[in-house]
């Protein structure tokens, strides 16, 4: 007699055969944490998250505008010219670039501040105007000038029979200079001319001026950038 379908042996099971049936999660099973969604999140957590994001926002802002502020007054600046005194130099008009950090670094570290020879300087009225103007350095601490027959002669413990400071680049293109003039340059000052050297055409160490202390000197023009197509540095 044949057996019947279900009386035939069935194949055994494996110890190690992995159960289908889904296995409810034991006490110690891992969490799995989830971002809360948006119709979860309280209005007070929502106030909070704004208010961080703007005191962050703000506080970038006035950074920024700190930054900018100290950038400006004590490294690096901006100013334009008003005037025919550094004709034909520099124009009406024009907007230099003026590097500062030397004379910052000279007030933090209780030095002087003396740029180099023919370097074009803005400086601070001595008057105490706050008036500001743009010149030449043309006279270094201790140096004699003496002015004649359209000339200018610096006397200095390098050069005891004088010397042109006008036979650099710039010179080329200046007119005689007029008048007379003969003075001594102190202990940090310097002695500054404006390009423009005839009569009466530049207010400068020649006239009410006088020899510039170094603490006027606010710092050193370095490049025009306005006009555009006379971009140049200095």
């Amino acid at each position: 007699m044949q057996p019947t379908d279900n009386q035939l042996p069935q194949p055994p099971v494996s110890q190690d055969q992995s159960s289908t049936v889904p296995q409810p999660l034991s006490a110690t099973s891992p969490h799995i944490s989830r971002a809360p969604s948006q119709a979860e999140i309280t209005p007070g957590l929502k106030r909070k998250r704004i208010l961080k994001s703007w005191t962050g926002l703000v506080g970038l802002v006035v950074l920024t505008v700190i930054s900018c502020w100290l950038i400006l007054t004590y490294v690096v600046g901006l100013t334009d010219v008003n005037g025919i005194s550094m004709q034909p130099t520099l124009y009406t008009g024009n907007i230099l670039v003026v590097w500062k950090l030397p004379q910052t670094w000279a007030k933090i570290s209780g030095s002087q501040y003396i740029p180099k020879r023919s370097n074009i300087v803005i400086i601070d009225d001595t008057n105490n105007t706050g008036e500001q103007f743009v010149k030449r350095a043309i006279g270094l601490p201790d140096d004699r000038i003496y002015i004649a027959n359209g000339q200018v002669t610096v006397y200095d413990s390098q050069h005891p029979r004088g010397f042109n400071p006008d036979s650099a680049p710039y010179g080329r293109d200046l007119i005689p200079t007029q008048g007379s003039f003969s003075g001594q340059v102190g202990v940090g000052q310097i002695f500054v001319m404006g390009d423009n050297r005839a009569a009466g055409a530049s207010i400068d160490s020649r006239s009410s001026m006088g020899n510039i202390p170094s603490s006027y000197i606010v710092g050193q023009v370095v490049l025009r950038i306005f006009p555009f197509n006379k971009i140049k540095t200095f």
